[in-house]
């Protein structure tokens, strides 16, 4: 009787052991996702504020250009 009793708490004890390794498993997994995915997210919004960045210097580029222009054909007072 003691003998099934103490195998009984072991294979307890076993069973507790394995799901909590396979839970820190889970989780360890879950969180590298979650790692991949914001660096992803990150890289892909630094890349768009490049474009955007070099947009907005075509933009100033364009503008002053204009603005020389204008200021030619302007007739000084």
């Amino acid at each position: 009787m003691m003998v099934e009793v103490i195998a009984a708490v072991g294979g307890a004890m076993m069973t507790a052991c394995f799901v909590s390794v396979g839970s820190i498993s889970y989780r360890g997994r879950q969180s590298r996702d979650d790692l991949v995915r914001n660096t992803t997210a990150i890289e892909l919004l630094t890349t768009k504020i490049d474009d955007m960045h070099d947009d907005m210097k075509e933009v100033f580029h364009r503008l002053k250009e204009v603005e020389l222009a204008v200021a030619e054909i302007k007739p000084r007072r």
